[in-house]
């Protein structure tokens, strides 16, 4: 139960990480100017948060932080909020007049990194997968991967890399396929003296598709065949389904 609750926390934490950040890389304080009539800062970055302050044209505000399409600003007054990226037109930085940003196909195409979270089916068990991917090439990137499977019978934590290859990716739809292996320690939830931990070695296979949501993120969906190489008699067959969200950077 306390693995169980460490890594749910470990995927929460992951999420806020990929979805929260600075917005410029270096110390300096980006200053914008108000040039519409007025523009209200929200509490939290979210349209349904409280209206806290407004700010009116021919002020400045100070960025602080970018999380998603929401900017965290700091007014003349100390005051603190969220404004929204659409609002974007209506600042300008040192006389300049700013353009909503905005990633298009190409963006993703050209990405440095790739990281997200994932839930499925694990040979009947709740699986949850956190991974961090880089690219290597349009076509080509390598991903490591740590994940979860709570079972009836035993719980499972998998150790992965895998070698991606997405031989379309000028489509919407992006198909790809992956090998890759990893180890998988089981440990039985029966206190018999013969169930003992088991450490073993995976080989994988994987087809899937990733669909470019909006701005910086991504839909995935996957299936992975697994193969358990155990020093029994017999290896293992595993079978993995797999749903969840990431972004690129």
């Amino acid at each position: 139960m306390f693995e169980s609750k460490t890594l749910l926390l470990a995927l929460f934490l992951f999420s806020h990480i990929l979805i929260g950040s600075n917005v410029w890389a270096d110390d300096k304080p980006i200053s914008l100017k108000i040039e519409a009539t007025y523009i209200e800062l929200h509490s939290g970055p979210g349209i349904g948060y409280p209206i806290l302050n407004v700010i009116e044209k021919g002020e400045s505000v100070e960025v602080l932080v970018k999380r998603t399409s929401w900017l965290k600003v700091k007014d003349q007054r100390n005051n603190i909020g969220w404004l929204n990226q659409e609002h974007l037109l209506s600042l300008s930085q040192q006389g300049e007049k700013l353009v909503q940003s905005t990633y298009t196909l190409t963006d993703f195409q050209n990405r440095d990194y790739e990281g997200g979270i994932m839930y499925g089916d694990f040979e009947g068990a709740d699986f949850y997968n956190i991974y961090l991917g880089y690219t290597l090439s349009p076509v080509f990137s390598a991903e490591i991967s740590a994940g979860k499977a709570l079972g009836s019978i035993s719980d499972s934590d998998l150790y992965e890399v895998m070698l991606i290859s997405q031989p379309f990716p000028e489509l919407t739809v992006i198909p790809y396929i992956g090998v890759g292996g990893g180890i998988i320690n089981t440990k039985p939830h029966s206190v018999l003296a013969d169930s003992e931990n088991r450490q073993d070695t995976l080989m994988n296979a994987a087809i899937g598709l990733k669909y470019h949501l909006a701005r910086n993120f991504l839909l995935r969906a996957e299936y992975k065949y697994s193969l358990v190489l155990t020093d029994r008699d017999d290896n293992e067959e595993v079978q993995t389904w797999k749903l969840g969200f990431s972004v690129f950077f």
